[in-house]
C-alpha cells in the first residue's frame, strides 16, 4: 500500500508533542524497509543528539500509534494493484495463509490494514511486527518462529513479499522465497540486483500470482 506518507506525518506530530519543534527534515529519515522501532530511534537521535533509550523509543511509538489513524484518514493513500483481489483469493484457498512480516508496530499495521479494508485477511497471532526490533533479519527470525508455532510450516514453503531490498534480505535470512514488487521507492532493476526468487513491476492478477506460488511449491515437492 501507499499511505501518502501518513506514517511520517504521524511521527513528526508525535515528535513535536514529546520534544517540541524538530530542527531537521523528517524526509531525510530513511524509512523504506525499516522497522518503526528503528525509525523512532533515528528520530530521537536526531532531535537529542544522542542514542535513544528503550523507554524513549516506546514513548514515541505509543504517541505515533495514537496519531496514525488520524493521518491515514486525511492523506490520499491507496492499495497497490491486485493486492485486495489476491488476498481474497488466498483466503478462499485452505492451502495458503496470509501473515505479516512488517516493520510496522502491531497497532500501526492494524491501523493501516483497517484503513484500506484488508485487515481481515491476516493472522496477527502468527505474524511479526516492528514494536521492539531494530533489525529486519532479527524480526524475520521472530516471525518465522511465530508462524512455525501455529502452522508447523517449513521456511521454504513461505513467500516473503516486499518492495525494498531489506524485504528481500530478511526473507532470504530465514530461507523463504522472496517476491520483490517494484511499486515502492525502488525500481525493478534495483530490486533484481538483490536476486529475489521473483521480481515484478506490480503484482499480477490473482490467478497468475497463485499459479506462480504453486510453481514454487511444486519445485520443492508440493
Amino acid at each position: 500500500m501507499r499511505t501518502d506518507r501518513a506514517g511520517l506525518y504521524a511521527f513528526a506530530h508525535a515528535t513535536r508533542d514529546l520534544y517540541g519543534d524538530a530542527a531537521f527534515d523528517f524526509g531525510s529519515i530513511k524509512t523504506a524497509g525499516m522497522t518503526d522501532c528503528y525509525i523512532a530511534g533515528q528520530i530521537i537521535a536526531r532531535v537529542t543528539g544522542r542514542a535513544a533509550t528503550a523507554g524513549e523509543v516506546q514513548a514515541l511509538l505509543s504517541r505515533y500509534e495514537q496519531l496514525l489513524p488520524e493521518y491515514l484518514a486525511i492523506r490520499q493513500g491507496r492499495l497497490m494493484p491486485a493486492v485486495a483481489d489476491i488476498l481474497a483469493c488466498l483466503a478462499s484457498d485452505c492451502s495458503y495463509v496470509s501473515l505479516l512480516l512488517t516493520g510496522n508496530t502491531r497497532a500501526g499495521a492494524k491501523a493501516k490494514l483497517t484503513r484500506y479494508g484488508i485487515v481481515q485477511y491476516f493472522d496477527f497471532a502468527a505474524s511479526g511486527f516492528g514494536d521492539n526490533t531494530f533489525d529486519r533479519c532479527e524480526l524475520a527470525v521472530q516471525a518465522l518462529a511465530a508462524a512455525q508455532r501455529r502452522y508447523s510450516v517449513h521456511a521454504d514453503r513461505i513467500f516473503v513479499i516486499g518492495d525494498t531490498p531489506n524485504d528481500i534480505r530478511c526473507g532470504k535470512a530465514i530461507g523463504a522465497r522472496t517476491i520483490a514488487v517494484a511499486t515502492g521507492t525502488y525500481s525493478l532493476d534495483e530490486l533484481t540486483q538483490h536476486n529475489p526468487w521473483w521480481a515484478v513491476k506490480q503484482l499480477p492478477p490473482p490467478a497468475e500470482f497463485i499459479a506462480k506460488l504453486a510453481q514454487g511449491l511444486d519445485y520443492i515437492g508440493g
